[in-house]
């Protein structure tokens, strides 16, 4: 059984405290409550290596996963799974990515990692980045990576092959890697969606389906269920509520 836990943004502003945002210490309190529970956190990596080649994995696995790729997964959430002996997975936007590092001044609060932030995060060796597209995290024209109602098959698909490739492109070039697991934006993907990203060659996808996976082969490494943390409840209600 693999719990992941999808956050988003780590904030000290009250005002921003919601659905996908979280405090520093919400944050800590849950790793520290994992821990206490006796899981361990691995990266989707690990997860590809035990199913592939028979690596071994702790008693208790869990995944912590970033969306989005904010400045906090670097500037927030990095120490404090540092400081707890926690791995993380941080889902990039490419192109949002790209635009950071135009910022003169960036808000930890507002703003998304650039590429120098990125490679900061996998240099900390308890990091991976998976892709989360390159400019198709929108629900405008089409929802997230789906198809439009009026595209072809065949169009949707070079549309977004295209888009997979210019965001690996991105990361090949000022990164020096290919991320291999893929993160649906908005957790949107059916048949077509994931025949495509298998077909990119990515390993593993993460989905925004709330449930508990239970990995049995090659093929349950792709739509990973996630259960989305809000702010709100203690550690131990959140956590109660969703572990076996």
């Amino acid at each position: 059984d693999l719990p992941i836990i999808m956050y988003h943004s780590i904030s000290s502003d009250e005002s921003r405290l919601g659905e996908y945002v979280i405090t520093p210490q919400q944050f800590e309190s849950d790793l520290i409550y994992l821990k206490q529970q006796g899981f361990e956190a691995i990266t989707a990596n690990e997860l590809i290596m035990h199913q592939k080649y028979g690596t071994e994995l702790p008693q208790k696995p869990v995944i912590i996963t970033l969306d989005d790729g904010q400045l906090s997964s670097l500037t927030k959430a990095l120490p404090i799974c540092k400081r707890q002996g926690f791995k993380m997975t941080v889902c990039c936007v490419a192109k949002w990515a790209q635009t950071a590092a135009e910022e003169a001044q960036p808000d930890e609060d507002y703003s998304y990692c650039d590429a120098a932030d990125i490679c900061r995060l996998r240099e900390s060796g308890i990091c991976e980045i998976a892709c989360h597209s390159y400019d198709m995290h929108s629900l405008e024209g089409r929802k997230g990576v789906l198809k439009k109602d009026d595209e072809s098959e065949e169009l949707y698909t070079s549309r977004l092959i295209s888009d997979i490739s210019k965001a690996q492109s991105f990361f090949d070039e000022n990164c020096a890697f290919r991320p291999n697991v893929f993160c649906y934006p908005y957790g949107f993907n059916d048949e077509l969606s994931a025949k495509i990203v298998r077909a990119c060659t990515f390993q593993a996808s993460l989905s925004a389906e709330e449930g508990i996976n239970i990995i049995t082969d090659e093929s349950s490494l792709y739509g990973l269920k996630r259960f989305n943390r809000p702010y709100g409840h203690t550690s131990e209600e959140f956590f109660s509520s969703i572990l076996p």
